[in-house]
């Protein structure tokens, strides 16, 4: 499972046990499943999709950011 911090200088929320986590990386979309590499990735306007077990989707509309991708863990910060 993978755990997703969102965090901007207004609030930070905390997605917990994810299946995988779909961003809008500056070149396309690019999903993150558990076991991904280390990775620096850039964002453009977009929307995360946070898929939960189950099927369940949350998404959170971004218009920017950067995130960084480390052992089960993606900290985006906008």
């Amino acid at each position: 499972m993978i755990e997703c911090v969102i965090t901007s200088p207004k609030k930070t929320a905390v997605y917990k046990n994810l299946e995988s986590v779909a961003l809008p990386a500056f070149y396309g979309r690019m999903q993150i499943l558990p076991g991904h590499a280390e990775s620096f990735v850039v964002l453009r306007e977009g929307f995360i999709l946070l898929r939960q077990p189950g099927g369940k989707t949350d998404s959170v509309e971004i218009s920017g950011g950067e995130c960084h991708i480390k052992d089960n863990r993606a900290l985006v910060i906008l």
